[in-house]
């Protein structure tokens, strides 16, 4: 079975990774940090595709051009789905996931970098990514999921804000560990 969110598999798509490592080496940073910036984008667009499936945003199937794939345009067209509410979807996904966080902030550097080439290509106005805060090092990191991902989307998709969002699941979670405190 074709796997749709197989980004190596759509030649559109990896001609705009390509053009993006372009972008990189042009900026004069290391062969190491360009393929850790490419396969960050590569993780991102993975989850961004699948969550706007998922959320019933979008329908990637009726984007995708049979000879060419994903064409610049619709790219670009799905590209201004992103807001800061998927931004701090994603950011809560790389969280909740038990991602470390020296590397949910590379993820992050990384998409901020994919955003400036964005606009140096005039496909975004305004670079959306500068939004995304980088995570303390010190935070905690969930220890079990509990279905906040599930929650998360769930406010999200209810119109809640960013900071209500945060603070339903810091009320969750202070509840599930009083609740394992008073268990043991």
């Amino acid at each position: 079975m074709y796997n749709q969110y197989n980004l190596e598999a759509n030649n559109s798509l990896e001609k705009i990774v390509k053009n993006f490592k372009t972008f990189l080496y042009s900026e004069v940073i290391s062969k190491g940090s360009i393929r850790s910036y490419l396969s960050d984008l590569r993780h991102f667009l993975g989850w961004f595709f699948f969550f706007l499936e998922s959320n019933r945003l979008l329908k990637l199937k009726d984007l995708i051009n049979p000879q060419e794939g994903l064409t610049i345009n619709n790219f670009c067209f799905c590209l201004k789905k992103i807001n800061p509410k998927v931004l701090d979807a994603y950011k809560n996904f790389l969280i909740e996931n038990n991602i470390p966080p020296k590397t949910i902030n590379r993820r992050l550097s990384s998409l901020r970098r994919f955003g400036a080439f964005c606009q140096t290509q005039n496909w975004l106005s305004e670079n959306v990514f500068e939004s995304l805060k980088n995570v303390s090092l010190n935070q905690k990191l969930p220890e079990e999921k509990y279905f906040l991902e599930e929650f998360k989307t769930f406010l999200w998709q209810k119109g809640a804000s960013s900071s209500t969002i945060k603070n339903y699941l810091n009320d969750v979670k202070q509840f599930i560990a009083w609740h394992k405190k008073e268990n043991q």
